[in-house]
């Protein structure tokens, strides 16, 4: 092949072989093409696309703890409405503990009634100096004086029909179970002696031996 005088095949290099144009530029004159993220226009919609991204982020977030303080605020306000009605109906229930600081309610223990005798220097288990029912829950039923001698007879406890008869006189004291009630007498019955109390006397027999009649100056009975 042959070459035109001067060119040698357009290949010198180096050794007097050309030197190709540098890769990516034009010719003299010539501006590279600009990059189309370079425009005010897509600048500005970016901008904007990253405002309403970072609103809606804080408006979420701000919602997001509204919601949580309303929540804490109605589960506090649910629980000491809970407690509220806890504390009433454990203050007003059976004696169990009610609320802190307070007692609960101790119900008194009823007590038993008991009569008030007429007869002089007595309670209701005879006389304050003399003859007295024995136990502390024994009530006298009938309590008598006469001149020389003071009577009380007894209800064994709360047993109906359960009596003893209880007497003092100068010449000493004594007690007779079980005595029977006949009419509106209560007869006791100690060998051969028998003492009959009615509201108005005291009779002692003794044998075949004359009654001694004691008038009553004051009788007293619970039934």
């Amino acid at each position: 092949m042959t070459y035109p005088p001067g060119d040698p095949g357009g290949y010198t290099s180096g050794e007097g072989q050309p030197t190709p144009p540098p890769q990516g530029y034009g010719p003299p004159g010539y501006r590279p093409p600009r990059s189309p993220w370079s425009s005010p226009l897509v600048i500005a919609a970016v901008a904007i696309g990253v405002i309403v991204v970072i609103g809606a982020a804080l408006g979420a977030y701000w919602l997001t703890r509204g919601s949580g303080s309303e929540d804490s605020s109605t589960t506090a306000g649910a629980s000491a409405s809970t407690q509220t009605v806890t504390s009433t109906i454990t203050g007003s229930g059976t004696g169990s503990a009610g609320p802190a600081g307070t007692s609960p309610t101790t119900q008194p223990t009823p007590t038993t009634s008991r009569p008030t005798p007429t007869v002089s220097g007595t309670d209701w288990q005879g006389f304050l100096s003399g003859p007295r029912c024995n136990a502390a829950d024994d009530p006298a039923i009938v309590i008598g004086r006469t001149s020389r001698s003071q009577i009380v007879i007894c209800q064994v406890g709360a047993q109906t029909g359960r009596w003893y008869y209880k007497g003092a006189a100068p010449q000493g004291t004594i007690e007779v179970g079980y005595p029977q009630k006949v009419g509106n007498s209560y007869v006791a019955q100690n060998g051969s002696v028998t003492y009959t109390v009615s509201p108005t006397a005291l009779v002692i027999t003794d044998g075949d031996d004359p009654p001694t009649t004691e008038p009553m100056l004051e009788y007293w009975t619970s039934s």
